[in-house]
């Protein structure tokens, strides 16, 4: 009896097994590889594959699929998403869009992770549904569709599939590991990051914005828009661009507002765009090409400001008091102090005078904040 209850455990295990690989084969046209990255993409629409983060000067790359290789480039990428969106040819051979899942199943329900490794075979992992959890990745809040799979990065870019063959989730990046992103999500970051801005940021690493009324009274114009953010090793942070310059004008013509430089996120080609920068009392001309883009013991404060620095590392900010003016500027712990009104500081000393709470004028300050470099205004 005990034989013939192994023999037949064994049966539905192979029965699972078929029904499995039945299933890895149906979606197995919606799963690609990109070798140059060795991570996988899903298909996502007729002409869109949803991967992993592309590098920062993103150009075509190569998409694989059983029946061949295809050549997509880069729609939708940048320093604040957990995706990509490569645009590729509607109606070629071999690829078809992945079905979305009609409901989640409940749980303990089977689940499907299938995606590329090595040189494109198919990798299949089976497991079992748990639940759907909120989850923050970088500036976004996405829902994480949570399984017992183990995820590995051999995983990056498959998707995670129910049993019939909806896709569910693309396995993703998001801080420090990997999570299935749920369709949902991913439907919701491509809708809302389709802008001009998300453009600029991908292309040049910039985030650029309106001047506010102190911004104009410190900086004694009324028209421009102000660099708050630059991305490292993005085109505008290699030019030169730093937080706080203000551009006045673009190959000559006169810029208000952002939206007069909707120019800079359409494809130049060979062309460089000029800019006319303010940097503190100085006009400079830049070209810009879009080719393939606490506890405080023992520390010393700063009176006034409300930032406590590190000892042994002067210009880290190692806390910023609750309710000081550092903290309504957005000046978080963990921040680099690099300029201050577009000059280096010279020593903590002059650091400290600069934020004594006797000055009654506002300070620029720029920060490093991970991969970027922020211009806040001290009030």
């Amino acid at each position: 009896m005990a034989l013939l209850a192994r023999r037949a455990e064994r049966r539905a295990l192979d029965s699972m097994a078929t029904y499995f690989a039945v299933t890895a084969g149906d979606v197995d046209s919606s799963i690609v590889h990109l070798p140059g990255t060795g991570t996988s993409g899903v298909v996502w629409n007729d002409g869109t594959i949803v991967t992993v983060p592309l590098e920062r000067h993103a150009g075509e790359t190569i998409v694989q699929v059983a029946s061949g290789e295809h050549r997509a480039r880069p729609a939708m990428w940048g320093p604040r998403l957990p995706l990509a969106a490569l645009a590729i040819g509607s109606g070629l051979p071999g690829l078809s869009a992945a079905r979305g899942a009609t409901s989640r199943p409940e749980a303990g329900g089977w689940v499907l992770a299938v995606w590329r490794a090595g040189r494109g075979e198919q990798g299949v992992a089976p497991g079992s549904y748990l639940q759907s959890a909120s989850l923050t990745c970088g500036p976004m809040t996405v829902q994480e569709i949570v399984s017992s799979l183990a995820l590995n990065p051999m995983m990056a870019g498959g998707g995670l599939f129910d049993i019939d063959g909806g896709l569910l989730a693309v396995i993703l990046p998001c801080g420090d590991r990997l999570a299935a992103i749920s369709t949902t999500s991913i439907e919701a970051i491509l809708r809302v990051s389709d802008t001009s801005e998300q453009r600029l940021l991908a292309r040049y690493g910039l985030v650029l914005g309106a001047l506010d009324d102190a911004e104009k009274a410190y900086f004694k114009i009324d028209d421009g828009a102000i660099v708050r953010e630059v991305w490292t090793g993005y085109r505008g942070d290699e030019v030169g661009l730093m937080p706080g310059d203000i551009i006045g004008a673009l190959d000559g013509i006169s810029v208000a507002t952002p939206g007069d430089l909707l120019a800079l996120t359409e494809p130049t080609g060979e062309q460089a765009l000029e800019l006319t920068v303010r940097r503190g009392p100085r006009t400079l001309m830049v070209a810009l090409s879009g080719n393939d883009v606490g506890d405080v013991s023992g520390m010393e404060a700063a009176p006034g400001a409300g930032l406590v620095w590190e000892a042994p590392e002067p210009y880290r900010i190692d806390s910023v008091v609750p309710g000081s003016r550092a903290a309504m500027a957005g000046i978080e712990r963990g921040d680099r102090l690099v300029r201050i009104d577009h000059a280096e500081p010279r020593n903590l000393a002059q650091v400290q005078r600069i934020f004594a709470g006797t000055r009654t004028l506002p300070v620029l300050v720029e920060i490093e904040r991970g991969d970027r470099r922020l211009a806040v205004l001290v009030r």
